[in-house]
């Protein structure tokens, strides 16, 4: 798909689809939309609305790879990749709420950037921040989790349209 062609009203459906994709997929921890897997080992999660497929194939828990995609009637159209996890010198109490704090941050995913949570949020001692570069079409960032001021968290990500 050339993204010259791709107008603004399909950027903000996709946008919006992303959003409510990622709400009731991980960041509500909602096991309905867990599929039985693709790859071994992996775990997969897909959403559908109308002609709009969202799947997140994903390896790892508290350090992870993986991968969305966008689909509209088996031709994919946006996708972004993601590494990342829990930093190696962080500790059981640090960690201890991070993965629901994540969640909670991840439910914040902002309708202009719907990658992955907003450019920063807090909650008791865990702060989420976000830093985001380019649009829809082509974007990367890196999120970070601190706890009392201390990074013990990050994940890097990019992707974009899919030209087929």
């Amino acid at each position: 798909m050339d993204s010259e062609l791709y107008s603004k009203i399909e950027l903000q459906k996709l946008s919006q689809f992303l959003v409510k994709a990622k709400l009731v997929t991980y960041a509500s921890g909602n096991l309905n939309y867990a599929v039985d897997p693709a790859l071994a080992g992996s775990h997969q999660l897909e959403y559908f609305d109308k002609d709009l497929h969202y799947r997140d194939i994903y390896y790892g828990g508290m350090h992870f790879i993986g991968m969305e995609t966008v689909s509209r009637i088996e031709e994919p159209i946006w996708g972004m990749c993601y590494y990342g996890g829990v930093l190696p010198d962080s500790d059981d109490k640090q960690v201890a709420g991070m993965p629901s704090f994540l969640k909670a941050a991840l439910c914040e995913v902002p309708l202009e950037a719907p990658y992955r949570g907003p450019n920063s949020f807090k909650m008791g001692d865990y702060i989420y921040e976000n830093e985001i570069h380019g649009d829809i079409l082509s974007f990367h960032g890196t999120e970070f989790i601190k706890f009392q001021g201390h990074v013990i968290y990050n994940l890097r990500y990019s992707g974009g349209l899919v030209n087929s």
